[in-house]
């Protein structure tokens, strides 16, 4: 299997697709979440023959250990990103992030905004979560506690009616599977390291040359807001808000979030062949 060895016994795991000399796109998971997640997403993206696919889990997440090291920070997952890329030997690429995954993409092109070609934010934001929205002391009890199937039984409680996610029992059970190959440990450092997202991204990405999409759902009231603001704050970010929809989305309406990205890799695939 695939892994890059990093300090303090970590090792990420990763999966590539198509030929090595295609323009690579990175897909970065949700917190949750692993490449199982992408499962459409890399079947739309091949189909192009235009792309090179990597996709990588996050520490603690299925099979990336946490290292010697029970607590992280999004510096960290972004020095991770740097260090998969640099053994790939990627120098340019597009970052396709999910929830955490697209803050991880965020402070990965602060720190290296000549690298990045493009970012597709699937229900995330550069934006930090406002406290309020990230505290959430039950979902850690019952990861502690019960363990996290106990945390998908909540997660799916909370996104039930409102988002209605998680209704139909093959998605349940699909959400169900992914999210609980997640470790307690990593589930939990990585809801902390939310709490250190760096505030000042928007004026690096305003200024930098590269390429901002978003796409949200309608319900999804905490990322909606995020990404708004990101719009007001960076003109050039292109949004798309797919109605009736929440959070998990990628799992929930395939389809709609597919259309909506397809047309974005159409956009980012005529730019880079132009600056080639």
């Amino acid at each position: 299997m695939p892994y890059i060895s990093l300090n303090n016994d970590l090792k990420i795991y990763y999966e590539t697709y198509g030929d090595k000399d295609l323009y690579p796109i990175v897909l970065i998971h949700p917190l949750g979440g692993n490449i199982k997640i992408w499962e459409e997403e890399i079947s739309l993206i091949l189909r192009s023959r235009n792309y090179r696919i990597i996709a990588y889990e996050i520490r603690g997440h299925y099979r990336s250990s946490m290292g010697k090291s029970d607590s992280f920070t999004m510096d960290d997952l972004a020095n991770d990103l740097d260090q998969l890329l640099d053994k790939l030997k990627i120098t340019t690429c597009t970052l396709i992030g999910h929830s955490i995954g697209g803050k991880i993409a965020a402070v990965y092109a602060k720190h290296n905004p000549k690298k990045i070609d493009a970012i597709i934010f699937i229900s995330g934001s550069s934006i930090p979560i406002p406290e309020d929205a990230l505290e959430d002391s039950v979902a850690i009890e019952l990861a502690t506690t019960k363990g996290m199937d106990a945390v998908a039984e909540y997660e799916r409680q909370q996104k039930y009616k409102k988002e209605k996610a998680f209704q139909d029992e093959k998605e349940w059970k699909n959400f169900k599977e992914i999210f609980t190959k997640t470790s307690v440990e990593g589930f939990i450092a990585a809801r902390n390291a939310l709490h250190t997202m760096p505030n000042d991204i928007n004026n690096i990405l305003k200024n930098a040359d590269c390429k901002l999409y978003g796409i949200v759902g309608s319900e999804d009231d905490v990322f909606m807001n995020l990404k708004k603001k990101m719009k007001q704050e960076i003109p050039k970010f292109n949004l798309k808000i797919i109605e009736g929809e929440g959070h998990w989305l990628i799992l929930h309406n395939p389809v709609a979030l597919d259309k909506v990205l397809e047309e974005y890799l159409k956009e980012i695939n005529l730019q880079t062949n132009k600056s080639n």
